[in-house]
């Protein structure tokens, strides 16, 4: 495979192909293509004589880089006239490349100013997109004379998965500081944990606790790399992408690493990732949905939560989560009662833990829990314990008696973000 660098052929591009070769190395990549693309569409002369001038300058940067670090991975030059964000994609997919490495610090008249042909490159790649705007970092990382420190950005979207897969990729091969970034608002977090929201100006403790560890979790096993991981909650005023460059900022985050949803309509940029192309000092790495990863890690299910109404075929569920847990792991059993229900709260207790499969060694929590809305109290909970999968049974209603009836299993798997293991009854 081989790693695409843009080049304007400006001393910032040439940051950007020394990126581009310690990349290639770390990956075992057998060339970067060093592009140079001059576009007619931009005004840019297509003459003979200027594009002779241009392949002499690009072909005097290609042996200026491998002068000074002698050795693979071997430097490739391609000079095209036509449009410049089509041109780079296209070779990207035609070399079967791995990523595109381009400078964001370019000159005035540069074909890969942002606003432009960067941004345009983002939108309709499908491999990573990394703007370089310093090199240092990078050469020290690869080096081993520094430790890259790395902000991902981190949300609940699939381009997020990836996302954290390239950089557990970039840890793998080095030291990585990560810092985990993820904003929240005060009135959805509070509707997700089941907390009372306390204002929507201040910060929320609890909330950036919840936050925090659930940051930690989606990012997995710290110790399959070199490197601190911490998780930063913000809370949110305005928008995502702002507050994560103010935290690159106060972090001292040598990169931005940020998934792109790559909406329809022109291929633009999602809003978190434009804002942060646009206004992060930091290098900044954007991540597309079509990213493609071999799986290098298998979730594991610590803590599962079980939700019964306690008749024996909803009981039937508990089992299954004991099946789905580690002898190490917890188990939760729920029951949900209406909010002016008159119960026994420690009967129903009692009744939860004597649910629990003889012998297992699990730890047990037994939760009753009020709310006029089951899927809801019960996705609630789930979010407070940070649970990685919830178990309950469906009836298996259909036609009109489910129209009429609901089902919450039904409204649990529209309501939480836990995948969900449904117990269907026997036909």
């Amino acid at each position: 495979m081989a790693i695409i660098c843009g080049t304007d052929l400006s001393l910032a591009s040439a940051g950007a192909l020394d990126v581009a070769r310690i990349l290639a190395t770390g990956r075992g990549d057998d060339e970067v293509v060093l592009v140079h693309v001059i576009d007619p569409e931009s005004g840019a002369a297509t003459d003979d004589q200027t594009v002779a001038r241009a392949r002499a300058e690009l072909e005097a940067q290609a042996a200026a880089a491998l002068a000074a670090h002698p050795g693979p991975p071997t430097v490739r030059t391609e000079l095209v006239v036509g449009p410049a964000d089509l041109t780079l994609v296209g070779l990207a997919e035609t070399e079967v490349a791995s990523r595109i490495v381009i400078a964001a610090r370019s000159t005035g008249g540069s074909l890969l100013r942002l606003g432009t042909t960067a941004e345009r490159v983002i939108a309709r790649s499908q491999v990573p997109v990394l703007l370089i705007r310093d090199p240092a970092p990078w050469l020290g990382y690869a080096s081993g004379e520094r430790t890259l420190r790395v902000l991902l950005g981190v949300d609940d979207s699939a381009t997020c998965d990836l996302g954290i897969q390239w950089v557990q990729a970039l840890r793998a091969r080095g030291p990585v500081e990560v810092v985990l970034g993820g904003v929240y608002y005060p009135d959805d977090a509070s509707e997700r944990y089941g907390l009372h929201a306390h204002g929507m100006v201040d910060r929320d403790p609890e909330i950036e606790r919840l936050m925090g560890r659930d940051l930690e979790r989606r990012f997995g096993d710290n110790a399959a790399g070199r490197g601190s991981v911490v998780a930063r909650a913000r809370r949110g005023l305005g928008r995502i992408g702002d507050h994560l460059v103010e935290l690159a900022r106060e972090e001292n985050c040598d990169v931005i690493v940020v998934g792109t949803s790559q909406k329809t309509g022109l291929g633009r940029l999602g809003s978190v990732s434009s804002i942060i192309v646009h206004d992060a000092p930091q290098s900044v790495v954007c991540v597309p949905p079509s990213t493609t990863f071999a799986t290098n890690s298998v979730p594991v299910l610590r803590t599962a939560l079980v939700a019964t109404d306690l008749s024996p075929f909803a009981n039937r569920a508990v089992p299954y989560a004991f099946t789905v847990t580690p002898t190490t792991g917890e188990v939760h059993i729920a029951h949900v009662v209406k909010e002016d229900a008159e119960v026994d709260l420690a009967d129903l207790g009692r009744q939860l833990t004597a649910l629990a499969v003889r012998g297992a060694t699990q730890t047990v929590v037994p939760h009753v829990i009020r709310g006029d809305d089951a899927a809801i109290a019960i996705a609630q909970l789930a979010a407070r314990l940070g649970a990685d999968v919830i178990c309950v049974a469906s009836h298996g209603r259909s036609g009109l008696t489910r129209a009429l009836v609901g089902s919450v299993a039904d409204r649990l798997l529209r309501v939480t973000k836990v995948p969900v293991l449904v117990l269907r009854p026997v036909s």
